[in-house]
C-alpha cells in the first residue's frame, strides 16, 4: 500500500508539474517557433505584424490554461485523491485529457514532431491515477 502511494504520488506530481513548466515555457515564447514555418507556408520572420501578435496571444492564454490545469491537478492529487476521492481521480482524468491531451491531439494534427511532449505529461498523470486506484492485491504483501 505504501509503495503505491510513493508511486502514484510521484508519478501526479511529476506529470502536474511538467504541465505547469510546459505552459511556463509557453508563456516565454517571444515569437512563432520555426517549427511553426510548415503549418504556417511562410518563415515565421515573415509573417504580418497582426499575425505575430495573434498568434502570441493566443500561445501565451494556452500557456496560461495549461498552468492553471496543472495546478488544479497538484490541489486535487494532494488533497481530495490522497484522501480516496473517486471523484478526484474522475477531475484529475478529465482536466488531463482535455488540456494537455488536447493541446497534443492539436499539435499532432497540425503535423508537428513535438506533440509527444504534453503527451507524456499526461501519460505521467493518468499512470499516478491508475496507481491510486488499483486494487491492492496487485500489490502483494503490503500493508
Amino acid at each position: 500500500m505504501r509503495l503505491r502511494k510513493i508511486l502514484s504520488s510521484l508519478l501526479l506530481n511529476a506529470g502536474a508539474g511538467m504541465m505547469v513548466l510546459g505552459g511556463l515555457g509557453d508563456l516565454f515564447v517571444a515569437s512563432p517557433p520555426n517549427a511553426w514555418t510548415s503549418v504556417l507556408s511562410q518563415p515565421s520572420n515573415q509573417l504580418p505584424a497582426g499575425t505575430v501578435l495573434l498568434l502570441m496571444a493566443l500561445l501565451h492564454a494556452l500557456g496560461g490554461a495549461l498552468m492553471a490545469s496543472g495546478v488544479a491537478i497538484l490541489f486535487l492529487a494532494n488533497g481530495p485523491l490522497r484522501r480516496g476521492s473517486k471523484s478526484a481521480a474522475l477531475a484529475i482524468i478529465l482536466i488531463s485529457l482535455l488540456s494537455d491531451g488536447g493541446n497534443a491531439f492539436q499539435i499532432y494534427h497540425l503535423g508537428l514532431a513535438y506533440f509527444w511532449v504534453p503527451l507524456t505529461f499526461v501519460g505521467l498523470v493518468l499512470l499516478g491515477v491508475s496507481f491510486a486506484l488499483c486494487p491492492s492485491p496487485v500489490f502483494t504483501g503490503e500493508t
